[in-house]
C-alpha cells in the first residue's frame, strides 16, 4: 500500500476537489521542437506544484491557509544556497543570523520572523521561531545553521504556529523535510571550488535492499578560509590571562594555562555532516522510517571585529552628561590602572584601549584570544511510525533523541589585552521528544482532523569563564545547568461547510517545567575593595554570590583577607509555565484559481531564567513567557493555465510581555519582560512562467513594529542612557522592507544540452541589530545581487555551474553586541564577494 508514495492517506482529496487537485499536481511537458534551438527535453508549461505539511498533513501549497514560503530541492539548487540561512533570506519578513551575540560561536542560529524571534543562545532562553527536521523540534541555537544536503523541501511558516507545532513557535516555524529513499539505486555527487580557499563536497546515494526496505545516505564537507584577519601577522603577544590556582577554584583544562598564539583568521569554515535514512514498509499499512545524523564543526571564532569603544572618554548622551566610567567600567579601569604600565604591542605608541588604536574599517581584528575556535559535535536519531489503521484514520508516532557537545570562545575587546574574553568551555545539551498524532477524516471526508500528545525533555550545561582586566576582576561560572520538561495536548479540525467554504478551529495546551542550577561568583580585581571604589565594594561573607577578595586567590595584590575562598551557595531556581494557544480560520475558494482566508491565532514563548546574574542582584532572576495574538487575512491565486501564482497576506499582531535583552551595568546580558508592541504588515510572493524556459520569482515584505509600552528598568542596572529602551525604540532584527526578485532562463540547445542563467536580487531595509538600538549595530539598507550560469549535458547526467555571489561586494553588519556595561562594541559582517564553480554528477 505504501510502496514509494509519500503517504497514501495523506494525499486523498477533499470531496469536490479531486478533479482540481489532480490537475494542479500534473506537470505538462512540451513534446515538440521549435527549430534547432529547442531540445526534446523541453520545460514545463505549468509551474511546479508544491506539497507542504504546514498543517501536519500533505496538501497543495495553494490550498493551505497560512502565509508560507516553500522551496523544493530544485529551487534550492538553483539558488546555490549553502545552508538553510541562505534559503530563509529569500523569504519576505525573515531575518536569519548565523551567530549569536556574545557567543563567538560560528554556528548559532538566530531567527526573526515579522519582528518576533530571539538572538541569545543561552540554555535558559527559548527561540522565537522553531526549527523542525522531519517533524522533530530542535530546541537550541548552537548547531542550528544546517546544511541543505539531502533536503527535499523547506517550508517557512510565518506567524504563531502554537496549535500544531507548539511552544516557542510564536514568530513562526522552519519546517525541513528530508529526501526519502528511492526504490532504485542511484545517487549524486557535487564539488564546489571558489575563492578564499572554498572547497565544498556533497554526495548522496540510494540503496534499496528489498522491495520493502530502502536506505539513503548523504554526506557533506565544507571548508573555506576565514576573512577577518589578525592584525599581528602571527606574532605572539598577549597579557597573562591564567586563572590563578586557589582552593575550590578548578583550572579549566587547556583554556587559559599555556602561551597564546596570535589569532587565526576568523569566519572560516570546517564542518562535516552525515545523514542516513532507513525506510521499511513493515506491512501494507505500517511504514517505519529511521533517521540518523552526525555533525562536526572545527572552526575559528565567528568573524567578530571591533566597531567602537566607550569608557575611554566622557560624552553627552541625549543632552545628559555621562562620565567615561559609566559608558564602560572595564575600559575605564584598564586605561586608568593598567595601560600606563602595560607592554606596548608592536606597531603602537601606547597601550591605551581606544578607537584610534584598535578600531578598523576593514576585516582586521587585534584580538588574540585562546583557544581560537568553535568545536561542536552533534548527533541525533529519530524514528517515525506511520500506521494506516483505516482508509480514513491513521496514527503517527515520532520519537527522537539529540545530543550536542562542544566549546567556543571569543576575544570580545578585539585587542591584545585581557580586557574582555569569554570561554564557554564545556557546552553540553541533550533532548528527547515523543509525539503521537491521530489523523483522520469523517462525515464523508468533509471533516479533516488531527489530535495529538507531545512530551519533550532536555538537559544541558554551559559553564563559562569571563576574563576581564586585572583591575576589574573575573567572572567564573563552573555550574550552569538546565533540566526542562514540556507536556502538550493539541487538536485541530477543518470542516467543509460547502465544497468551497471551510472553517478550521484548533487549540493546544502546553505546560513547561524548568529548573536552573548555577554557581557563579566574581573574583574582585586589584581596584576592588579599595576605599571609594565605585564598582566592587567589599561585601561581607555569606552572600549567595559572594565577591571573592583578590588576596583569596593568592595571585594579585589586594587588601588583607583570609587565604581561602568564602563559602558560597549554589543557586537553584525552578518555575512552571503553562499556556493555551487557540487558532481559528475561515477559508473560501472562489474558483479553481482563487482561495482567500482569514485567521486568528495565538502563540507563546516560554519564560526562563537569567543565566548571567552577577549584578545588580546576587540571585537568579526569572522572566515570564511572552504572548502574541495575530490576525491574518490573505489570498492564494494560481491562474493563466497555472503559469502565474500570487500569494499575499496581511497581518496585525498584539505582542505582550516581550522578552527584551540588554547589557546591565557590569556587562552581563539580562532578559526582562520589557513591554508590549503592535506589529502589522504584509507579504506578497509572485511566481510566473511567461515562457516554458523563463521563470520569474519575486517577493516583498513590509513590517511596521512599534512599542506601545515599555517596562521601567531599574536605574541601578544600567550605567548610561544609551542602554535604556523607550517606546520610540525599534524592535531588533525587524527591517521595515524586505524584497527579492529572481529570473531563471534556460536555453535548450539541440544535441548540446541546456544552458541556464540565473540572476537574483535581495533588498533589506534599515535595521537595528539589538534591542538597545545601539548606533554601533545599526545597518543601513542593502542591495545584494547574485549571478549564476549552468550548463547541463543532454542526458542530464552531469552539469557545471559558474557563480558569483554578492557581485557588488556589499558589506553589511549581520549581528553583534553593544556592551555599554563594559565599554566595547563588536559586530559580525558578511563575507566579501564570492565566486567559483560547482560540478554535479548524477548516477
Amino acid at each position: 500500500m505504501h510502496k514509494n508514495h509519500p503517504n497514501p492517506s495523506a494525499t486523498r482529496s477533499r470531496k469536490g476537489r479531486a478533479s482540481r487537485r489532480s490537475i494542479a499536481l500534473r506537470t505538462v511537458l512540451l513534446s515538440g521542437a521549435a527549430g534547432l534551438l529547442v531540445s526534446p527535453t523541453a520545460y514545463a508549461q505549468q509551474l511546479e506544484q508544491i506539497i507542504v505539511t504546514a498543517e501536519k498533513r500533505e496538501e497543495n501549497l495553494q490550498d493551505t491557509p497560512i502565509s508560507i514560503s516553500a522551496f523544493t530541492v530544485d529551487a534550492i539548487e538553483r539558488t546555490g544556497a549553502a545552508d538553510i540561512s541562505a534559503v530563509a533570506q529569500i523569504a519576505p519578513n525573515v531575518v536569519f543570523d548565523t551567530t549569536a551575540p556574545i557567543s563567538g560561536a560560528s554556528n548559532a542560529a538566530g531567527i526573526t520572523i515579522r519582528g518576533v524571534g530571539q538572538t541569545d543562545f543561552a540554555l535558559t532562553t527559548e527561540a522565537g521561531v522553531g526549527t523542525y527536521v522531519d517533524g522533530v523540534y530542535s530546541s537550541r541555537s548552537l548547531g542550528g545553521v544546517l546544511d541543505v544536503v539531502d533536503i527535499e523541501r523547506m517550508e517557512i511558516l510565518r506567524g504563531p504556529q502554537g496549535t500544531l507545532f507548539g511552544r516557542n513557535t510564536i514568530g513562526g516555524a522552519i519546517n525541513i523535510i528530508s529526501t526519502r529513499p528511492s526504490d532504485e539505486f542511484g545517487g549524486k555527487l557535487e564539488v564546489t571550488g571558489g575563492n578564499q580557499g572554498r572547497i565544498y563536497l556533497r554526495g548522496s546515494v540510494d540503496i534499496p535492499l528489498t522491495d520493502t526496505l530502502r536506505t539513503r545516505f548523504s554526506a557533506s564537507s565544507k571548508n573555506q578560509n576565514g576573512f577577518v584577519e589578525s592584525g599581528f601577522n602571527g606574532a605572539d603577544f598577549r597579557n597573562d590571562v591564567n586563572v590563578p590556582a586557589a582552593p575550590n577554584l578548578p583550572i579549566i583544562p587547556g583554556a587559559f594555562n599555556e602561551p597564546v598564539r596570535a589569532l587565526d583568521d576568523l569566519g572560516n569554515e570546517n564542518r562535516q555532516a552525515f545523514r542516513g535514512t532507513i525506510e521499511w514498509d513493515a506491512t501494507e499499512q505500517v511504514r517505519v522510517t529511521v533517521h540518523g545524523d552526525y555533525g562536526r564543526v572545527r572552526e575559528n571564532n565567528a568573524p567578530n571585529r571591533l566597531v567602537g569603544i566607550t569608557g575611554d572618554e566622557d560624552a553627552i548622551v541625549n543632552g545628559q552628561f555621562v562620565p567615561a566610567p559609566a559608558r564602560g567600567p572595564a575600559v575605564f579601569l584598564y586605561n586608568a590602572f593598567e595601560a600606563p604600565t602595560a607592554v606596548v604591542p608592536p606597531g603602537f605608541t601606547n597601550a591605551l584601549y581606544t578607537d584610534a588604536n584598535f578600531v578598523r574599517n576593514d576585516d582586521v581584528t587585534f584580538g588574540t584570544a585562546s583557544p581560537s575556535g568553535t568545536e561542536l559535535d552533534s548527533w541525533g536519531v529519530s524514528g517515525t511510525i506511520d500506521w494506516d489503521i483505516l482508509d480514513t484514520f491513521r496514527i503517527k508516532s515520532i520519537t527522537a533523541y539529540r545530543d550536542t557537545q562542544g566549546s567556543f570562545n571569543r576575544d570580545a575587546d578585539g585587542s591584545p589585552f585581557s580586557i574582555t574574553e569569554t570561554f564557554n568551555f564545556g557546552y553540553e545539551h541533550s533532548q528527547f521528544s515523543q509525539e503521537l498524532q491521530f489523523i483522520g477524516e469523517a462525515v464523508d471526508d468533509r471533516l479533516q482532523y488531527i489530535a495529538g500528545l507531545y512530551y519533550f525533555s532536555e538537559e544541558g550545561s554551559d559553564p563559562i569563564f569571563v576574563n576581564l582586566p586585572d583591575s576589574f576582576g573575573d567572572v567564573f561560572q563552573p555550574v550552569a545547568d538546565i533540566d526542562n520538561k514540556s507536556y502538550a495536548a493539541f487538536a485541530q479540525a477543518t470542516f467543509d461547510v460547502t465544497p468551497d467554504l471551510s472553517i478550521t478551529a484548533g487549540v493546544r495546551y502546553t505546560e513547561d517545567e524548568k529548573e536552573y542550577v548555577s554557581d557563579q561568583f566574581l573574583i574582585v580585581g586589584t581596584a576592588g575593595g579599595q576605599p571609594g571604589n565605585p564598582f566592587f565594594p567589599v561585601q561581607p561573607p555569606g552572600l549567595v554570590v559572594p565577591l571573592v577578595d583578590v588576596c583569596a586567590i593568592g595571585a594579585l595584590v589586594g587588601p588583607p583577607c583570609p587565604n581561602e575562598i568564602r563559602d558560597r551557595e549554589v543557586q537553584t531556581a525552578s518555575a512552571t509555565f503553562d499556556d493555551v494557544s487557540p487558532r481559528a480560520s475561515i477559508q473560501y475558494r472562489w474558483n479553481d484559481a482563487l482561495l482567500s482566508y482569514f485567521s486568528y491565532s495565538q502563540g507563546f514563548k516560554s519564560g526562563g531564567f537569567n543565566a548571567r546574574y552577577v549584578a545588580p542582584s546576587p540571585n537568579v532572576t526569572t522572566f515570564n513567557p511572552e504572548n502574541l495574538t495575530t490576525y491574518e487575512a490573505g489570498f492564494k491565486y494560481e491562474g493563466f493555465d497555472n503559469r502565474l501564482r500570487v500569494n499575499a497576506a496581511g497581518f496585525f499582531s498584539d505582542y505582550e510581555d516581550i522578552q527584551i535583552t540588554f547589557f546591565e551595568v557590569l556587562g552581563a546580558p539580562q532578559t526582562i519582560n520589557g513591554g508590549t508592541a503592535e506589529i502589522w504588515g504584509s507579504e506578497v510572493e509572485i511566481t510566473a512562467l511567461p515562457t516554458p524556459d523563463l521563470i520569474f520569482t519575486g517577493a516583498v515584505g513590509y513590517t511596521s513594529a512599534s512599542y506601545q509600552s515599555v517596562a521601567e528598568v531599574n536605574p541601578a542596572s544600567v550605567s548610561t542612557p544609551e542602554q535604556i529602551i523607550t517606546v520610540d525604540s525599534e524592535l531588533p532584527n525587524t527591517p521595515r522592507w524586505t524584497a527579492t526578485a529572481a529570473i531563471d532562463y534556460t536555453l535548450p540547445i539541440e544535441l548540446i544540452g541546456d544552458v541556464a542563467f540565473r540572476a537574483d536580487w535581495r533588498y533589506v531595509g534599515d535595521v537595528f541589530n539589538d534591542a538597545q538600538n545601539s548606533p554601533f549595530l545599526f545597518q543601513e539598507a542593502i542591495n545584494i545581487v547574485n549571478l549564476g550560469l549552468t550548463y547541463t549535458e543532454p542526458d542530464e547526467r552531469w552539469s557545471v555551474r559558474l557563480f558569483s555571489d554578492n557581485v557588488g561586494n556589499e558589506r553589511y553588519l549581520q549581528s553583534g553586541d553593544s556592551n555599554f556595561g563594559l565599554g566595547f562594541h563588536q559586530a559580525n559582517f558578511n563575507r566579501p564577494r564570492q565566486y567559483g564553480v560547482t560540478l554535479r554528477a548524477v548516477f
